[in-house]
């Protein structure tokens, strides 16, 4: 969720979808509202992940910086964070209406999403010319921003490359120079990872979480959940689309 901090004025809030479908620009302390949002917001998927996953713009201010922190890896696609942008600062706070309960009893998975997401936003911020200040009081991260000369560092160049299809499977088995390659990539000192191709070994989750761990019954339009972007995606699962299944 974002929203823009104009002093004590009216806070706009709007979903990442409407955010992303937002042509409008960002000035610090200027309000997008939320029928603004909606008045772009009806694209296509296609038009929606084209959006979502394209190349940073260096000019284009906060709304740039939050579009590239929302590309964080985070707990289920819960999406769990509030972006408030002030002048020369950012801040992002958690959005306990997205908890996961079944899986993150304690919200652990929550508030390493936003460690996630401000991570990410750091990672823009220098590629856009700007130093980036954390500072963490209570639940809330500050992100102070401040000139600076623009680096455009190799993880900041991986963030669009990160990311995990909602597509369905074909089948096609991962090839073993793949699966080493992966398996290559992840082992660091004190870290290592076991990759599992048999299904027999494979652990199987217990149906009766799938609603629980589903955010969508909340949010599902009519039809298929998939347009919500954000919760467990149901047939990821190889269930039904939650809205066809609650």
């Amino acid at each position: 969720m974002l929203q823009m901090n104009n002093q004590h004025s009216e806070h706009a809030m709007i979903s990442r979808r409407k955010f992303l479908a937002c042509s409008t620009g960002l000035a610090a302390g200027g309000v997008v509202s939320a029928a603004q949002a909606s008045a772009t917001a009806a694209k296509t998927y296609d038009d929606v992940v084209r959006l979502t996953w394209a190349p940073l713009r260096t000019d284009g201010g906060a709304r740039e910086l939050i579009r590239y922190a929302t590309l964080a890896a985070n707990s289920h696609n819960s999406q769990p964070w509030k972006f408030t942008a002030h002048e020369r600062r950012i801040t992002i706070s958690p959005d306990f209406a997205r908890r996961c309960p079944a899986v993150d009893p304690d919200d652990h998975h929550l508030f390493v999403s936003l460690g996630c997401a401000t991570e990410n936003l750091a990672l823009a911020a220098a590629a856009a010319g700007l130093t980036a200040t954390t500072a963490i009081e209570s639940d809330t991260i500050t992100i102070g921003l401040d000139p600076d000369r623009p680096v455009e560092s190799d993880l900041f160049k991986a963030i669009p490359r990160r990311q995990s299809t909602r597509a369905a499977y074909d089948g096609t088995p991962v090839s073993n120079e793949n699966l080493a390659a992966l398996e290559k990539a992840g082992t660091r000192a004190g870290v290592s990872i076991m990759i599992i191709t048999d299904k027999c070994s494979r652990p199987q989750r217990p149906r009766s979480l799938g609603r629980s761990w589903t955010r969508l019954p909340a949010f599902c339009p009519p039809g298929d959940g998939t347009w919500t972007e954000a919760g467990l995606y149901q047939p990821a699962g190889r269930s039904p689309a939650c809205s066809r299944a609650v």
